[in-house]
């Protein structure tokens, strides 16, 4: 009996990986992935595929260039025998590097399973301008209309802007208003010096002789009083705060002015100066291996 019941629990590994699926495996035996752009999709069984490489930095940046292949090493794992972390490479332009290389899997039959489908693996990365990078899109290194250029919000120049914007509102608000006061004032018959009115001569000052007399000499129609003007501290700030507005985007607007010519890096469109063409102006930029790191997710 028990030879046998031992002959039984030293089959039961062989079993195990024979009722296993050919396609479910392990991350940790895995020693390298390599990933394709332009479309490519990952296999799929319980989730919907999902790109092999997805670019997952702002929009200005992953419209820059599009990686074409990218190699993943296995560096061993974290907490947990299959938490892999991952080393991952592709070529990149000068201007570009990558940051981050995020690996997701589907798990095999659930997001918690440590066995996960063959070929459903893809990468999820970021990636970020280099020195060379910033000085040819200062604009994408400024990060924006209110941005610090550290990847911050330059909340002075934001506080300025709604200050400008609220006074310039009420400026012209106030004016509007003024001026149909002063139309509605306008539309009342006028009374000459002289005491002709639109009913001729007659006595006093009109044909009641109840009007009021002229104005003394010297003093002002009331009219030009009703006139609005701004007055100085509102002129002042809304002065200082476009002064600030404009000062603080000067140099960006300087750089943009002899950068604006230059398109993509690798994709279609315009290319270096404007020309279009295809995804081979990228020929033009310089290449360099660029590794960033991740670790490892299911889906």
């Amino acid at each position: 009996m028990i030879p046998g019941t031992l002959a039984w629990l030293l089959a039961l590994p062989a079993l195990a990986l024979a009722a296993r699926p050919k396609d479910a495996i392990k991350l940790s035996d895995v020693r390298s992935l390599t990933l394709r752009g332009n479309g490519a999709m990952t296999n799929h069984r319980r989730v919907g595929a999902i790109p092999q490489l997805r670019c997952v930095s702002k929009k200005a940046l992953c419209e820059l260039y599009d990686i074409d292949v990218m190699r993943c090493s296995n560096e061993g794992s974290g907490w947990g025998d299959e938490d892999i972390q991952w080393s991952c490479t592709a070529s990149l332009p000068e201007e570009l590097k990558l940051v981050t290389t995020d690996v997701i899997c589907e798990g095999y039959n659930s997001p918690d399973d440590p066995y996960v489908l063959k070929g459903s693996c893809g990468v999820e990365y970021r990636v970020a301008l280099t020195r060379k990078g910033e000085r040819r899109y200062p604009n994408i290194a400024n990060g924006g209309w209110f941005s610090d250029g550290r990847g911050g919000t330059d909340w002075g120049a934001l506080l300025f802007t709604i200050i400008f914007v609220a006074i310039l509102g009420w400026i012209i608000y106030s004016a509007c208003y003024r001026a149909q006061e002063a139309g509605g004032n306008s539309n009342r018959p006028r009374r000459r010096r002289d005491g002709w009115s639109s009913g001729g001569w007659g006595p006093g000052w009109g044909p009641d002789g109840d009007d009021p007399p002229p104005p003394y000499p010297g003093s002002k129609p009331s009219s030009q009083s009703d006139t609005w003007r701004p007055g100085f501290w509102s002129g002042a700030a809304g002065g200082a705060a476009a002064g600030y507005w404009a000062g603080s985007r000067n140099q960006q607007n300087h750089h943009n002015h002899h950068n604006d010519g230059y398109g993509s890096i690798g994709r279609g469109g315009s290319g270096w100066g404007g020309r279009s063409g295809s995804s081979s102006g990228s020929n033009n930029s310089n290449r360099h291996e660029s590794t960033g790191f991740g670790s490892t997710s299911r889906r």
